[in-house]
């Protein structure tokens, strides 16, 4: 991929990252003017906030278990095998062991809590997310189509972000400065496609020795009207 191809993909997936933003905005500022509504989805996000811990916990506790299960396991093998034969070292082995199941302990007691926490805190979400949904039917489909496409549109918007870096990787960085100097300047617009001599954006036809510049695709050129970069796709 040449340079100025380069450029051109990245410039369109920030459009799109600004087209996406732009909507998340009207849809935010809908949902915002509509209190009752709002509530009840600050309400579901907190039990989310809630819960999301809880079960990050579960998860390292669960871990933690596995990790002292196997540690006293390998202990009492090597202990009883007969490998060990100094007694302060099996004396040592033997408090580890029993440590270490002490420990077990402590961590199935925190493991329960935790499970009987997150189990309550999912019965929580479920009920603040019956509520907005209750909340949504007496607004009307309106908003539940509104938050849908949030949702979609968050995740558009996270998939483009991972874009915008991959693309950002395929272009040098003295022509990235270039290319940045230009965006306010270019209404976010600094490359052009030449479609046959043309650029798409102005309407003004290259000479010769530009057309030939842009289709070798070896350097930036730009309009010769516009000054924006120059590319065919």
């Amino acid at each position: 991929m040449n340079q100025p191809e380069a450029l051109y993909r990245l410039q369109e997936v920030e459009l799109e990252i600004m087209r996406t933003q732009q909507r998340l905005k009207q849809i935010a500022d809908t949902l915002a003017n509509d209190e009752t509504v709002q509530q009840a989805q600050n309400q579901v996000t907190a039990a989310q906030n809630q819960l999301n811990p809880l079960k990050s916990r579960l998860r390292e506790l669960e871990h933690e278990i596995q990790t002292n299960e196997s540690k006293t396991r390998t202990t009492e093998q090597q202990l009883y095998s007969g490998t060990v034969k100094n007694t302060k070292e099996m004396q040592d082995m033997q408090q580890e062991i029993e440590a270490l199941k002490r420990w077990h302990g402590e961590l199935e007691t925190s493991l329960l809590e935790t499970m009987m926490s997150t189990e309550e805190a999912e019965t929580v979400l479920q009920q603040k997310e019956a509520d907005l949904s209750a909340v949504l039917d007496t607004r009307g489909d309106e908003h539940r189509v509104l938050l849908q496409e949030q949702a979609e549109l968050q995740a558009q918007l996270s998939a483009a972000k991972e874009r915008r870096q991959q693309a950002l990787k395929e272009v040098n960085p003295e022509n990235l400065e270039i290319y940045v100097t230009m965006k306010p300047r270019k209404n976010y617009q600094p490359v052009a496609i030449m479609q046959g001599n043309t650029c798409s954006v102005c309407g003004v036809a290259q000479n010769v020795a530009i057309e030939r510049e842009v289709r070798r695709g070896t350097q930036l050129v730009n309009c010769s009207n516009c000054q924006r970069i120059l590319v065919t796709i």
